[in-house]
């Protein structure tokens, strides 16, 4: 049966078996056509064969008769030539569908036959029986001429039995064209499941492939995601602000649209990792990409950097009062963490401002006026922000 497809996924070496064992069904489908035509050509050898014995066992008794009443010595000598060759025919071919063996095809070249079984055997057995008579008057010793008293014998031999032999003939036929249909009936069905389970495992193969080749996509997608998101707090890393600001930027220098770049370092947050150790740092850091989000615009950008160090994406904000709202709203949220996290320490935040157009639209320029902004906003003691 065809391999399942969940036995596909995720395993190279079964679905090479899979692949090896559908070469194989094709190829034992192959076979069997060429093993089906072979055996259609035989059975319609045979056949054919079989409905000349018909004409033979009647050209028998035609040249009986004719050397029997023949007048002439010549008329008798074709007579009796006739004879031989049609009876002789006709008897080899008999020999040769009872045990197997050679006789002479319609076209006078040899033909080998396969002993007939079944049904087709015990006709062929009562035909045999039913010429044996025959031989001796027929086949006489080679120093033996002709004899007109055997041929007669023979003659009202074959009369009284002529309508025998041709029903048995007729019989023959019918058996071997009814054992021949039979045949290719099987070899069909055995065709036909060759088939169903090759094109079984086709579509096995090619559904496991294509589930493969999601897989992939989505692993490489998850990659993809994750190479551009920081693994602890999942907001995009530096890879990924870089990617966006660009995009960003260039789209804001064509319109002439204004905006921001915030860098913000946290104040205080040294201290926790020493004192209550990196697990808490972490925890803090988490919280504050979440504070930072629910903060930002639903089109602002927010990045950590490395450490404790964030930048944030702003486009269309400008103006002093809007940037001195959106940080004020900023520096509540970092100064509200540690009331979750951590109740006895103190959390800060410096933030430095880098704005566009006045600052140019080279993400790098922006980000290192903004950088200056917030050192120079720590230096001022911290928790606040500075336009560069």
């Amino acid at each position: 049966m065809p391999i399942p497809v969940s036995a596909l996924i995720g395993s190279t070496r079964r679905l090479v078996v899979a692949i090896v064992l559908f070469v194989a069904l094709d190829l034992t489908v192959l076979v069997i056509n060429l093993w089906l035509a072979n055996q259609m050509a035989h059975d319609a050898v045979a056949i054919n064969l079989s409905g000349r014995q018909r004409m033979l066992s009647q050209q028998t008794t035609k040249a009986l008769l004719l050397a029997t009443g023949a007048a002439g010595a010549n008329d008798v000598a074709a007579a009796n030539q006739e004879l031989t060759s049609a009876f002789g025919l006709f008897e080899r071919t008999l020999d040769a569908f009872a045990d197997g063996g050679e006789t002479r095809g319609g076209d006078d070249r040899p033909v080998v036959l396969s002993a007939v079984t079944g049904d087709a055997a015990r006709v062929v057995a009562e035909a045999r029986t039913l010429i044996a008579p025959l031989r001796p008057l027929l086949n006489p010793p080679p120093d033996n001429a002709p004899d007109a008293s055997r041929n007669r014998a023979a003659a009202d031999y074959m009369v009284r039995h002529n309508r025998e032999i041709l029903a048995l003939m007729n019989s023959l036929t019918s058996t071997l064209e009814r054992d021949s249909v039979r045949r290719a009936r099987e070899l069909r069905a055995i065709q036909t499941g060759a088939f169903v389970l090759a094109l079984g495992n086709f579509l096995a193969i090619v559904i496991g492939m294509l589930r493969q080749f999601h897989a992939v996509q989505n692993d490489g997608q998850r990659w993809r995601e994750m190479a551009r998101h920081d693994p602890l707090t999942g907001l995009a890393n530096r890879k990924a602000f870089t990617e966006a600001g660009l995009g960003v930027l260039a789209r804001a220098q064509v319109d002439r649209r204004p905006g921001a770049v915030l860098m913000l370092d946290l104040d205080g947050f040294k201290p926790i990792n020493d004192t209550h150790g990196h697990a808490t740092g972490d925890r803090i850091l988490i919280a504050l990409a979440g504070r930072l989000e629910s903060t930002a615009r639903a089109t602002d950008v927010v990045a950590r950097l490395g450490g404790d160090e964030f930048a944030i994406l702003c486009p269309n904000l400008h103006g002093a009062d809007n940037i001195d709202h959106f940080c004020s709203r900023l520096v509540a949220a970092i100064a509200g963490i540690p009331d979750d996290v951590c109740p006895d320490c103190r959390l800060g935040a410096s933030i430095g401002i880098a704005v566009y157009p006045d600052g140019g639209y080279d993400l790098n320029q922006l980000l290192g006026a903004a950088d200056r902004a917030m050192y120079a906003a720590k230096k001022s003691g911290g928790n606040r922000w500075q336009i560069g």
